[in-house]
């Protein structure tokens, strides 16, 4: 009898311990889900990118730009970026279109691109990267050998202005955030002007960013935040949600 009250008692601790063990282990799941969930709404936000002030914005000087022509075929070397609500989710990615027509481009893999112009291409990846992000996904791309072409480079500008895309660069000195908006067609009526983002991709890869409150360069003559910009920086002037 007490062997038989024995085994029970064994019994019962056996299936304690393995709800306990199921309990956990579906704890372990849910936590990892919830991470997941909470990475995929934020759009996987990157955080390799420093935060600096305008004063510590220095700047890179290239010499490089862009003239679009119109068909892409196998052989031509791409610079690709992916930039999601501001954040360089793919920052100057260089990859060739193959004789498949296709290029391979980070998380998405293969995307066929031969035969496009850069803008439908544009629109191809971004489809692609849509899958990926809760958020749209600006794709920002250039032919590397038309890179080499030019004297001064460009600024890109994105988000809410009135005509998002290039600005060339004048001369070696740079060109100003003001002159690089209103060259962008000004603000959309959207913008949120207190927050545009400048990132610049330093010589030794590191990504540094500054916030600008563009009202203060007008309002108090904050000429600090009239920043300089370089070949290869990007604006990013966000909308505002009310």
């Amino acid at each position: 009898m007490d062997c038989i009250l024995a085994r029970e008692q064994s019994y019962i601790r056996l299936f304690f311990v393995y709800k306990r063990s199921r309990e956990v282990m579906f704890g372990k799941i849910t936590v990892a889900a919830v991470l997941l969930t909470v990475c995929m709404l934020s759009g996987c936000v990157s955080t390799d990118t420093e935060e600096v002030s305008a004063k510590e914005f220095k700047p890179v000087p290239g010499a490089v730009g862009s003239e679009q022509i119109p068909e892409l075929t196998a052989g031509d070397a791409l610079e690709i970026s992916v930039e999601v609500d501001g954040n360089m989710e793919v920052a100057s990615y260089q990859s060739e279109i193959r004789s498949t027509g296709r290029v391979t481009l980070p998380l998405v893999g293969d995307v066929a691109i031969s035969g496009m112009t850069l803008e439908e291409a544009r629109l191809a990846i971004a489809a692609a990267y849509g899958k990926y992000f809760v958020s749209k996904p600006v794709i920002i791309i250039n032919r590397v050998n038309d890179l080499a072409n030019t004297e001064w480079g460009f600024v890109t500008v994105t988000g809410a202005v009135a005509q998002p895309g290039r600005v060339s660069i004048p001369s070696a000195q740079g060109i100003k955030l003001t002159s690089v908006i209103s060259n962008s067609g000004g603000f959309a009526a959207s913008a949120k002007k207190s927050e545009i983002r400048i990132t610049r991709k330093l010589e030794d890869g590191r990504k540094i960013r500054v916030n600008i409150n563009y009202n203060d360069i007008g309002q108090d003559g904050d000429a600090d935040s009239d920043i300089t910009l370089f070949q290869g920086d990007i604006v990013y002037v966000p909308q505002r949600i009310f």
